[in-house]
C-alpha cells in the first residue's frame, strides 16, 4: 500500500470533522426553516380566506396547522442556536437565534399569564 501524497488531506483532526458536520447539518436546519417559513405563509393566506368565507371550521383547522408549524420552526432554531453554541463556537451565529447568551432586556411576563382563548374548560382569572 503506498501512502497518500498528502498526508493531512486524508486525515482531519475529530474537531473539524465535528465542525463540517455541524455546518452541514446547520445547512439543512435553515432549509428547513425557509420551508416552514413558506408554509407558514401559505397557511396565513388559506387562514384569511376561509375567514373572509366564514368558515369557521377550516379556519380553526388551519390555526391548528399554523400552531403545529410554528412549535417546529422555534424546535429547529433551537437546534440551530444548540449547534451554533456547541460546534460552530458562536462563529456562525446569526440574527435569528432564538436565545441570545445573555439576555439583556426587561424580563419577558411581568404579570399573570392568560390565554387567548377561553374555553368553558379554562378558567381565567384577572
Amino acid at each position: 500500500m503506498t501512502p497518500p501524497s498528502n498526508p493531512d488531506a486524508s486525515y482531519r483532526a475529530p474537531e473539524s470533522v465535528n465542525r463540517l458536520q455541524a455546518e452541514h447539518l446547520r445547512e439543512m436546519l435553515l432549509a428547513q426553516c425557509e420551508q416552514l417559513d413558506a408554509d407558514l405563509a401559505t397557511y396565513g393566506s388559506a387562514l384569511e380566506r376561509y375567514q373572509r368565507r366564514g368558515e369557521q371550521t377550516q379556519a380553526r383547522r388551519i390555526r391548528g396547522m399554523i400552531r403545529t408549524a410554528e412549535r417546529e420552526r422555534r424546535s429547529v432554531q433551537d437546534l440551530i442556536a444548540g449547534l451554533e453554541r456547541r460546534f460552530l463556537g458562536g462563529d456562525g451565529r446569526t440574527e435569528t437565534a432564538r436565545h441570545p447568551a445573555s439576555p439583556t432586556g426587561p424580563p419577558r411576563h411581568v404579570g399573570p399569564r392568560t390565554h387567548p382563548y377561553p374555553t368553558p374548560h379554562r378558567v381565567i382569572r384577572t
